[in-house]
């Protein structure tokens, strides 16, 4: 039995492309949040920390 090869599908490696640059990019994406939201709690504890020891 054989498949016929319809204009609309896309072929495997095209596929297994698309999924790398998708994983590539939110990897990507996800690394910059991470960051930012470590630096925002790390600048608010070292603020709160600051603050407890200067009214002691």
């Amino acid at each position: 039995m054989f498949k016929k090869s319809d204009p609309e599908y896309i072929s495997r490696s095209d596929a297994k492309e698309m999924i790398e640059d998708a994983l590539r990019r939110h990897n990507r994406r996800s690394t910059i949040i991470s960051s930012v939201l470590g630096w925002i709690l790390i600048g608010g504890y070292s603020f709160g920390l600051f603050q407890a020891v200067q009214n002691i």
